[in-house]
This record gives structure tokens, C-alpha cells and sequence, in this order.
């Protein structure tokens, strides 16, 4: 075997035991997930990722009809990533209104910055059959969910609410913060588009918007 052929060669990967052949699914999405901890999320493939889990790509077909499907999981896997960031952070709080907000965004912004391709991705998907949608109900509902309770922990302990719903005031954080991840993700080198300061500045927004 020549140098090449080692390089190209798929990685042996131990054989499932009996009956639990369904493990490979998750070994799937993980090792999509460290392919797009080192590489855009525009390089990933049915190929790049069956060679990471270790498999030949015939194998990914029983789990995940095409690439779309598996993407789709990817997505959903990482929106729940999203969301428990953002619930851990929530937790620390104490049932403090407006610190859970806070902890809740910063986690959001945190896990955007840092894991910038797994976030694109999640903003990525092209649409999806129907087919597919019944079993990816409300791909962004962990981050919803988080933001829909602090902005109506907020509303309940006298804050004022920037619209008249708690829904829209929802959909408006979420929006703040994408969009100012979204601007630090185009020039990520740029002084001021570092997490911190990326975080400082949407709570530094939220302040403004929610009063007392």
C-alpha cells in the first residue's frame, strides 16, 4: 500500500456488538460534529464524515437516506446543544429574572462564537420535505423555550416589555443576538468581535430594551 492509499484508506472501527447496532447513528452525528470543530460547515459530507466515524459511506445509508437527512439530525442535535448551554446557565440564576436572561444569552452567544461552523449550519438548511419536517418538529424551539421563560420571568416581576407579547419580545432577543454573532462572524478577527465582547454588547442591548 503507497503512502496515498494509507492516507485514503478508511480507519478500522470496531464492529458493533448484537443489538446495538443503533449506536452507530450517534457515532455518526459526533463525528460530524468534530469535522465541523476544525472545518466550515459548507465542507461536510456523506463521504468526510463516514471516513471520520470510521465506516465506509454504504454504512451511513440504514441511518440517513442522503446528506440532507443527516444534516438535519446534525441541526436538531445542535439546537439541543444550544439549549442545554442555555438552561445550565439559567440554573445558576437562582430565579432571578433578569440575570436567567442574561446567563441565557450569554450561553447563546457563547456557544455561537465559539462553534461557529456547527452554528452557520444551523442557519444553513435548505428546506426540507415534509417527510422530513414531521420528524424535526420546531428545529429552534430549545432556544425559544429558554428566552420565552425569561422574558416572561421578566414581564411577571414588573419589567416592561419592548413590544406587547411575550413571544415577540422573545423572537426580538434572539434576533439581537443573531444578528450581532452573525456581523462578528463575518470579520471574526476584528477588535471588538471577540465573545466577550460580542456578549457585553447584546446584554448591553437587552438592558436598554427591558426597564423596570
Amino acid at each position: 500500500m503507497t503512502a496515498a492509499d494509507r492516507l485514503n484508506a478508511v480507519p478500522l472501527r470496531q464492529r458493533n456488538q448484537r443489538g446495538k447496532g443503533g449506536r452507530l447513528k450517534d457515532e455518526i452525528v459526533q463525528a460530524a460534529m468534530r469535522i465541523l470543530d476544525r472545518a466550515p460547515a459548507t465542507e461536510l459530507s456523506l463521504r468526510m464524515v463516514a471516513r471520520e466515524a470510521g465506516v465506509a459511506p454504504p454504512s451511513i445509508y440504514p441511518h440517513f437516506a442522503d446528506a440532507r437527512t443527516m444534516i438535519a439530525e446534525i441541526v436538531r442535535h445542535c439546537w439541543c446543544q444550544v439549549g442545554d448551554a442555555m438552561s445550565a446557565a439559567a440554573d445558576e440564576c437562582e430565579g432571578r429574572a433578569f440575570a436567567s436572561l442574561e446567563a441565557r444569552v450569554r450561553a447563546y452567544v457563547r456557544y455561537a462564537m465559539e462553534r461557529p461552523s456547527r452554528y452557520q449550519l444551523l442557519f444553513a438548511l435548505q428546506p426540507l420535505e415534509t417527510e422530513t419536517l414531521r420528524d424535526l418538529p420546531g428545529l429552534v424551539q430549545p432556544a425559544y423555550r429558554n428566552i420565552f421563560a425569561s422574558v416572561e420571568a421578566l414581564r411577571h416581576d414588573g419589567f416592561s416589555l419592548p413590544v406587547e407579547d411575550v413571544a415577540t419580545a422573545t423572537l426580538l432577543v434572539l434576533s439581537l443576538a443573531h444578528g450581532r454573532v452573525a456581523l462578528a462572524h463575518t470579520a471574526p478577527h476584528r477588535e471588538g468581535n471577540s465573545t466577550e465582547n460580542v456578549q457585553a454588547g447584546v446584554l448591553a442591548m437587552l438592558e436598554g430594551i427591558f426597564r423596570r
